[in-house]
């Protein structure tokens, strides 16, 4: 009797339960972008459905080697015009680690583009890892390495991942289109890291928008994740409608084909306004613990022109947010029936606290 085939397919997403070592099942050259996260090599307890365990203690020679294998088979099959994303981070315990990663990947013939950073809280709250205390600063960001395998023929459109400029008078000045450059300084929340909120099945997926930028900032037809982990980059691929290919040796598998086929939980990206968002944030996390009410009396106070216009820059951020709860039901009720409709000339309007004094940028 044939056993069960080693892999799944949902749509056009494709994932196969074996290690990425050896890649026979891609053809040469025929991956647009590849965006992943590999094993930290932390102690971290990684186990398939079977209770198979990952070694994630492997020695530091048996850790790069496994990692050169598989950047050497991405180098195999990513197009001369693809682009490669890898996401890693330090721990307090491991500094380093994550450079001598990148390292790896132009021994296998990639070229280093780039380095993004990607800021996982403003806050300092819920959104990291702690790191000992007061012996160490919190760890609130991590590297997203950028490779390609030709510098002259790789493609990407910043505008793709673009946002709106604060000043409209730009648009036309410097632009055809009122969308600029997000830079290389990406914030993307995510989820809490302690007690019950450890996500199901796996103990380090990125957030989706982290893949759903990099695929949709390329273009790209044909994703690669080596490392699939839960399946995450092809949850991503799938909301854009491209092919998808993953590799995970230790899976759980319910977990990967729920995420890949509830793909419509992030309907769209959620482009923010750098100097913006901490006020975005600060907003939502205050709705989190107060009724309507009790927002409406936080500090009123009044917004001139130009902060009426950033306003409504916010409003379309929180529309994309897609909160779907009573208060923000309530709040977008106030907001059309007391701004929308006022006279533009009136440079007085009063609203609830939607900047918090000791923003600088709003001081």
């Amino acid at each position: 009797m044939d056993s069960e085939p080693n892999y799944d397919k949902i749509g056009n997403q494709i994932i196969y339960y074996k290690s990425s070592e050896d890649m026979k099942e891609v053809k040469d050259s025929s991956i647009d972008v590849i965006v992943t996260s590999p094993p930290y090599n932390r102690s971290k307890v990684y186990s398939d459905d079977e209770g198979n365990v990952y070694d994630d203690q492997k020695s530091e020679a048996e850790y790069e080697a496994l990692l050169l294998q598989v950047w050497s088979e991405c180098y195999r099959v990513l197009s001369s015009k693809g682009m490669f994303f890898l996401n890693i981070g330090d721990s307090a315990n491991s500094q380093g680690l994550s450079n001598r990663i990148a390292e790896l990947a132009p021994n296998a013939g990639f070229f280093r583009l780039q380095t993004i950073i990607w800021l996982k809280s403003f806050l300092g709250r819920g959104h990291y890892t702690p790191s000992g205390r007061s012996r160490r600063l919190n760890n609130i960001f991590e590297y997203i390495f950028v490779f390609v395998k030709d510098r002259k023929k790789y493609r990407m459109n910043p505008q793709a991942i673009g946002i709106p400029y604060a000043d409209k008078s730009n648009i036309g000045r410097y632009a055809k289109s009122d969308l600029r450059d997000a830079g290389n300084v990406w914030f993307i929340p995510y989820s809490r890291t302690t007690g019950s909120t450890i996500k199901k099945g796996h103990e380090a997926p990125f957030p989706i928008e982290l893949p759903y930028r990099c695929i949709k900032l390329t273009g790209a037809k044909n994703v690669l994740d080596p490392f699939a982990g839960t399946g995450t980059t092809l949850a991503a691929a799938r909301i854009l409608d491209v092919n998808g290919i993953g590799y995970e040796k230790f899976p759980r598998k319910k977990v990967i084909q729920q995420r890949i086929s509830e793909h419509q939980f992030f309907p769209q990206p959620v482009n923010l306004i750098p100097h913006l968002e901490q006020t975005i944030y600060k907003y939502v996390e205050l709705a989190d613990n107060l009724t309507f009410d009790e927002l409406l009396d936080q500090n009123i106070f009044s917004f001139t022109k130009k902060e009426y216009n950033e306003i409504r820059i916010v409003q379309d951020v929180l529309d994309n947010l897609r909160q779907d709860t009573k208060l923000f039901t309530e709040y977008f009720s106030y907001f059309h029936t007391h701004i929308d409709k006022k006279d533009l000339s009136d440079k007085r309007i009063e609203l609830t606290k939607f900047f918090d004094k000791s923003d600088p940028n709003h001081t």
